[in-house]
């Protein structure tokens, strides 16, 4: 209970020098160098749940909306809060059926396939996830080709579970684990797919060893362990390999800090030097942002897929469709497009 009590003051303590004060932090590179890291990478908390109470507030303006406009696009963001509340099969209807009138749209295609993998028809999820990157190769910043990893990842545990005992997700190169490309891309599709993704999880622990394994490479040692961490504690993770992972940070870790830089890099905001990061819990990267009073009560939500199908104007064009969205004056904006 005192190591809880005193890592939960660790976190605050941590988040309020970050932040408030507006001190910097450095790092080191796995060969020693000092870095001053960038904010998405360095505290960037990854979303434990979708938010309940948020996403239905979105659904009564959605709603709203979709019943003036009849615009397709208010209904395809209307299914995806769906989606992350829960309702997947009825998720999968509403993006089907709009699938068939918009079958160019790349973004009906991914939540299609994406409420489909979250239904556990992951053939199906194969199918529009490819769709998607075909009408769209640079949709979320060119990162599906993770996705589609992932299914396979999926499909081949369905023909053989201890499949992720002797492989990994994406199998990644030596180059591509010093590529800040493709860390860039696994940390969007993270981003996106940790609130559909409890642990335990074998499929996480493989995506964060191997964003480990990158930012080991290219950014920070002590981040880098946090990443394994968050593979072993959060998502269940258990094997020599990773353990070994976890150790070898720490001892790089101690032998930097053992020797920290006489002149440490200053803050841009206040000119003061800048502390070192040290050791990071991997519990400052995860986020609840949730209230845990909040009660759903679907009796006032409408999952009727008929009902909600109604409400859209077919003959509307996808290029009507994106000159009337944007216009109503109520802080709601549609889901972003990721190009």
């Amino acid at each position: 209970m005192k190591k809880l009590f005193a890592l939960l003051l660790f976190t605050i303590f941590f988040g309020l020098k970050s932040f408030a004060c507006g001190n910097a932090f450095y790092t080191y590179s796995k060969d020693g160098k000092v870095i001053t890291p960038g904010y998405r990478w360095a505290f960037y908390k990854f979303n434990m749940n979708f938010n309940p109470e948020l996403n239905v507030t979105k659904l009564k303006k959605l709603e709203a909306r979709l019943k003036k406009e009849k615009n397709y696009m208010l209904l395809s963001d209307y299914a995806l809060c769906l989606l992350k509340l829960g309702k997947a099969k009825e998720a999968v209807a509403v993006f089907a059926e709009l699938y068939k009138h918009y079958p160019n749209d790349y973004k009906i295609a991914a939540n299609l396939g994406t409420a489909y993998e979250v239904n556990g028809q992951v053939d199906s999820a194969m199918k529009y996830i490819r769709r998607d990157m075909q009408l769209n190769p640079n949709d979320h910043e060119g990162s599906e080709w993770i996705h589609v990893k992932v299914l396979e990842t999926k499909l081949a545990l369905q023909k053989d579970p201890s499949y992720l005992n002797n492989h990994s997700v994406l199998q990644l190169t030596e180059q591509q684990k010093k590529d800040s490309n493709v860390f860039n891309q696994l940390f969007i599709q993270l981003e996106e797919r940790f609130p559909f993704s409890p642990g335990p999880n074998a499929i996480m622990v493989s995506l964060f060893t191997d964003l480990g394994d990158i930012t080991a490479n290219i950014k920070s040692v002590e981040h880098a362990r946090a990443y394994y961490l968050m593979a072993e504690k959060y998502f269940g993770g258990k094997s020599p390999e990773l353990d070994k992972k976890i150790k070898d940070m720490e001892k790089l870790i101690n032998k930097y800090e053992a020797g920290q830089p006489a002149n440490p890099p200053k803050s841009p905001e206040t000119g003061m030097p800048a502390n070192s990061f040290g050791y990071v819990s991997y519990l400052q990267f995860l986020d609840d942002n949730t209230d845990k009073h909040y009660i759903l009560n679907w009796s006032k939500i409408n999952t009727n897929t008929n009902s909600l199908l109604a409400m859209v104007d077919f003959t509307m064009t996808e290029e009507q469709a994106k000159k009337t969205t944007g216009k109503q004056n109520d802080g709601l904006k549609l889901i972003p497009e990721h190009n």
